[in-house]
């Protein structure tokens, strides 16, 4: 189909706005990452890296845990009281169920001939 003079006449007009605006735009950006750059001098101190691992690492050491971790099985996925862990899905569960139930069966006897 040919362009017809009404679509040319958009797209132009289109171009304008566009270059009019990004003028616009790329002024906000400055103007506020130069706003945002003087209010995180006020707020913020910046310390070398050394410190805050030394810092953190006194954190880590001065916490107390207030519950012992859950220990779960590898093999069966279950505590030491028969439950399986709160993330785990039933449809999981009767998997896994079906898992052990099948490694535990003990082979049938074979017919001879």
């Amino acid at each position: 189909m040919a362009k017809s003079i009404r679509s040319k006449h958009k797209r132009k007009m289109r171009n304008v706005k566009r270059e009019h605006f990004s003028k616009r735009g790329l002024e906000n950006l400055k103007r506020i990452a130069a706003q945002d750059a003087e209010a995180l001098k006020e707020i913020a101190t910046m310390k070398p890296a050394e410190e805050v691992m030394a810092e953190a690492k006194a954190k880590a050491d001065a916490m107390e845990v207030d519950k012992a971790a859950k220990v779960f099985s590898k093999k069966t996925k279950q505590d030491e009281h028969g439950h399986y862990p709160e993330w785990m899905n039933q449809r999981a569960v009767k998997k896994q169920k079906k898992k052990l139930a099948k490694s535990k069966k003990k082979p049938g006897k074979k017919i001879k001939w």
